[in-house]
């Protein structure tokens, strides 16, 4: 068996760009704020983080999971989650719940499932969906392994990035 070349530093250079792009064009779509966006997207995958490996429903564009099915999520954990300071987060909850994108309920932080039903919302969805596959098909062009075939991670290096001081 052939081994697979070392593709991580392209890797992470075309996930990195495709990244940026990605969140930067979302954020364009709705208004230019990609910090607004971080804690929008936040919560709402927060929300439903239980229903990833579930593959058999809430999978198609217009099976949306109620709202029964979200959960809540703290303020605290959710600036743990995106290691955003407080003050920044909690001015942008509360502009999102001014917007009617989020909701404040017994025991945090909820996108209602009404929001993912709007027009824009779904137009996002088909948008993420065919950056996604892009982003598959411009790895696999340059040799990068899928699935369980990829070799795990070595020589790892672990860096801490320095959070620039408030002063």
């Amino acid at each position: 068996m052939t081994t697979p070349p070392d593709n991580r530093r392209l890797t992470t250079r075309i996930l990195a760009y495709e990244f940026i792009d990605i969140l930067s064009d979302m954020a364009r779509r709705r208004g230019g704020d990609v910090i607004a966006l971080l804690v929008f997207t936040g919560v709402w995958t927060a929300n439903t983080r239980h229903l990833r490996g579930v593959s058999d429903r809430y999978a198609t564009l217009h099976d949306i999971p109620p709202d029964s099915q979200r959960r809540p999520i703290s303020d605290a954990d959710l600036a743990s989650h995106l290691c955003l300071p407080r003050p920044i987060q909690d001015a942008y909850v509360e502009s999102l719940i001014e917007t009617g994108l989020l909701e404040r309920r017994a025991g945090g932080l909820v996108v209602p499932s009404a929001v993912f039903t709007r027009s824009e919302m779904l137009s996002d969805a088909n948008e993420t969906y065919s950056r996604l596959i892009g982003l598959i098909a411009q790895l696999q062009k340059v040799g990068v392994p899928m699935g369980e075939s990829a070799p795990a991670a070595k020589d790892d290096a672990r860096v801490m990035l320095a959070r620039p001081s408030a002063s």
